[in-house]
């Protein structure tokens, strides 16, 4: 199969091919950050954390690529572990008080079933303001920070304003009824909107009936209706 140079396989998009990354190391043009990113990505995060630095207000990735595999480990802990889970209404429950179903829709407010992730694109980071990770702060990402007395208050704002100049966007900057509100989370808009596009609902779907998955059984069978709510349902500004 002939790829251009933005196009993702079908692979690449749920997570289990990672040839579009490229590895940027510590002494890269990103000042220092060490991650994987989409190789049409470098250049536009590169400017937008310049361009935070000249305005006094550095942002540091967090997080960024994600495997198929890395997730996979990430959703089985929550369904499989009687661990405390966050529901939309803000109370928790122990994960083991609830059905298989209610279990996957109370991990799917934070956490993504293994090849939905957009993280799997390279398209896609975790952000923090950089001064407060220098001084030692322990990063929870939660709403919280991002607020007006948070440590993320300024790049909250600064990423209101700026963001869109460098054609990155917040896909879960509110609650839309699917994913949590993640202020951190940007996206590079030109090549993520493409991957959601053309993202392998079928491939998927057998992937994970092959994989060793929690709640595989109940999410094939739920699969359309999860991925309109929690991988297509995002803010579009």
């Amino acid at each position: 199969m002939t790829v251009s140079n933005s196009m993702m396989t079908p692979e690449q998009i749920i997570g289990l091919n990672q040839e579009h990354l490229l590895s940027i190391e510590d002494n890269s043009e990103l000042l220092g950050q060490k991650f994987q990113c989409h190789h049409e990505v470098l250049v536009p995060l590169a400017k937008l954390i310049r361009q935070s630095e000249i305005d006094g207000i550095p942002l540091r990735v967090i997080s960024s690529y994600r495997s198929f595999e890395r997730q996979a480990e990430i959703w089985n802990y929550k369904f499989n572990n009687d661990v405390e889970l966050n529901l939309r209404d803000g109370t928790t429950v122990n994960s083991f008080e609830l059905t298989p179903i209610e279990r996957i829709k109370a991990i799917l407010h934070y956490s993504a079933i293994p090849g939905t992730s957009r993280h799997h694109w390279g398209t896609d980071f975790d952000i923090f303001d950089a001064a407060a990770v220098d001084q030692g702060y322990e990063v929870q990402l939660v709403e919280e920070e991002f607020s007006d007395n948070g440590p993320c208050s300024r790049l909250d704002e600064w990423l209101d304003y700026n963001l869109n100049k460098f054609d990155f966007f917040r896909p879960y900057r509110e609650d839309k009824g699917g994913v949590a509100c993640e202020p951190w989370h940007i996206s590079y808009r030109p090549i993520a909107d493409r991957a959601l596009q053309e993202f392998p609902l079928e491939l998927l779907k057998q992937v994970l009936s092959e994989k060793d998955i929690g709640g595989k059984d109940e999410i094939c069978s739920r699969l359309e209706s999860l991925t309109r709510k929690y991988v297509y349902t995002i803010c579009q500004e």
